[in-house]
């Protein structure tokens, strides 16, 4: 699993964090990572892919990202992305992309 936040500057680039989970059992059995954590648990409910083994068929299902859940973040107004990439047997297998924009009102 890779999990990737880019900001939009001339195109998305890098910003942040990007995150190469090598096992996304080990992942599910330890919940140690705290941006991980945001991103997974904010469509963890619409998911089938919580606990291991991993089903064949990966299901995300009426997913609607809830920008508030980066209020933890410290994030400057802009465009933003979030590419999660899951890979079983060294192939990539499913691409997981949202797309917001944060807007600080004084």
């Amino acid at each position: 699993m890779r999990i990737q936040l880019l900001k939009r500057a001339s195109g998305y680039k890098p910003f942040l964090y990007n995150i190469c989970q090598s096992d996304v059992c080990e992942y599910l059995e330890k919940r140690n990572h705290p941006f991980v954590n945001i991103i997974f648990n904010s469509f963890t409910n619409r998911t089938n892919v919580n606990r291991c083994p991993l089903p064949p068929e990966i299901i995300l299902e009426h997913f609607r990202f809830p920008v508030k859940a980066l209020e933890l973040l410290p994030l400057p107004s802009g465009d933003y992305a979030i590419f999660i990439t899951f890979s079983f047997d060294s192939e990539e297998r499913a691409l997981v992309k949202v797309y917001f924009t944060l807007t600080e009102y004084r």
